[in-house]
């Protein structure tokens, strides 16, 4: 016979069965919050040191981010506010993001200069003489094809004749 366990939280008889996965919930996203908090708090103090990496691998990335927000404020004004009120609030999000893109593009930069450095340049080569005594084979023999015995026909091999 077959047994099955089963972990239940709240029992299903009671009337505060509830109170379990609720319990276990707000202690979830109590632990969130208090991370995700501890998590801004620590990028809010890093993010000047980010932004000025960021402005010392590759500048344009910062000036482009800054075109970008300029040109939603004029062709969607609503939107242009709301991205820039974005854009003050998570400084420390966006600070960190700049940098990675900053690295990512410098990377590719670096990967795509080794390609072109390595397109831009002659493999060393040994031309080889030709030597053609060693491909010197015997003369063909041409086998005479074995004739079908006319005893062993039948109205299937006389279909492809």
């Amino acid at each position: 016979m077959t047994q099955y366990k089963e972990f239940r939280v709240g029992s299903s008889n009671s009337p505060f069965g509830f109170l379990g996965p609720l319990l276990i919930l707000t202690i979830f996203f109590t632990a969130f919050f208090f991370l995700a908090k501890g998590l801004f708090w620590l990028l809010s103090w890093v993010a000047p040191i980010l932004l000025i990496i960021t402005l010392v691998i590759d500048y344009k990335i910062v000036v482009n981010f800054l075109k970008y927000l300029w040109e939603l404020l004029k062709n969607n004004t609503l939107l242009g506010i709301i991205s820039v009120i974005l854009v003050v609030l998570g400084y420390p999000f966006v600070c960190g993001y700049l940098l990675l893109k900053a690295i990512g593009k410098r990377s590719i930069g670096k990967v795509m200069e080794q390609a072109e450095k390595e397109r831009n340049t002659y493999t060393e080569y040994e031309e080889v003489v030709e030597d053609d005594s060693f491909l010197e084979l015997p003369p063909l023999q041409k086998q005479a094809k074995p004739t079908p015995n006319p005893e062993k026909s039948n109205e299937y091999d006389d279909m492809f004749k």
